[in-house]
């Protein structure tokens, strides 16, 4: 068996834990990274009616893939993007599009999804190279092996937490390739407020369509989600005046919302909606 090789997923998760996957997720066991000199398991969901004909789809790439399909594999809960998909899509084929996730890096994770160092707390630094093998390295692998809507009208990011700070990074490091991103618990404690002086010194695309969220119970820590709060709106405010307009900016606040998957996953039907029918 090819490590390297989009395989369904029971071919690759065969063992003895209960899989909560639903409906045609394949897995590539280890997807090379050069970028990072490392590999990584990649998730890939194909759209029920896929095999059925030759039409062409959007695609959304998410971090955090283990967290994404299955419960097994989740650091405790997942976020049930195929379930949501597979319902949502039994009778409106315009909402089927192809997830493709990818695993987080483990104890590598806040490296690779921060570009820049917090040395307060040690971590960061590879959030660059990490952005560079996803619209490098992952999504021509993607565009050439499936059927897909490459432009980045069509191409959607998202994450949470520092995966939600990684998929804005992205789309500003790569506006011809990403046009949409989901940014579930955006934070940007850790940065020095570099992301809003990225915004200000990039050209952002007016096209660019974002949705930003934050939980009122993020943390046990009521200043702390007060100033998480205030950085989201700083976030959306610098991304207006660069250029994108109000329309395009779509900002959650969850009073009841917390860091976790209970939050996200239920949320995830309608801003998949919100994104996708820009």
């Amino acid at each position: 068996m090819m490590k390297n090789t989009a395989l369904s997923w029971r071919k690759v998760l065969n063992d003895e834990k209960i899989h909560t996957i639903t409906g045609d997720v394949r897995v590539i066991e280890a997807f090379p990274i050069p970028q990072l000199q490392t590999e990584r398991r990649v998730w890939i969901y194909l759209p029920r009616r896929y095999n059925e004909g030759e039409r062409r789809y959007p695609v959304l790439y998410m971090h955090d893939g283990q967290n994404v399909f299955d419960q097994a594999t989740s650091w405790g809960s997942e976020w049930g993007v195929d379930e949501t998909l597979e319902q949502l899509t039994t009778d409106d084929t315009k909402l089927e599009s192809i997830v493709v996730a990818i695993d987080s890096g483990g104890d590598q994770r806040n490296n690779e999804y921060n570009f820049t160092i917090n040395s307060e707390y040690g971590f960061g630094g590879k959030g660059e190279a990490y952005t560079e093998f996803v619209a490098e390295t992952l999504k021509p692998y993607i565009d050439t092996y499936y059927r897909t809507l490459p432009e980045p009208a069509n191409t959607m990011i998202a994450g949470s937490s520092f995966g939600a700070y990684i998929s804005l990074y992205t789309a500003i490091r790569y506006p011809d390739l990403f046009g949409k991103v989901g940014s579930f618990s955006f934070v940007m404690w850790q940065d020095n407020g570099a992301i809003l002086q990225l915004i200000k010194q990039s050209a952002i695309s007016p096209a660019l369509r974002i949705y930003l969220s934050i939980g009122g119970k993020e943390t046990d820590n009521p200043d702390f989600n007060r100033t998480a709060n205030e950085h989201v709106m700083q976030v959306r405010q610098t991304l207006i005046e660069a250029g994108v307009a109000k329309g395009q900016i779509r900002f959650d606040y969850i009073p009841e919302g917390t860091h976790h998957e209970s939050t996200w996953g239920p949320l995830f039907s309608e801003v998949y909606r919100w994104l996708l029918f820009s």
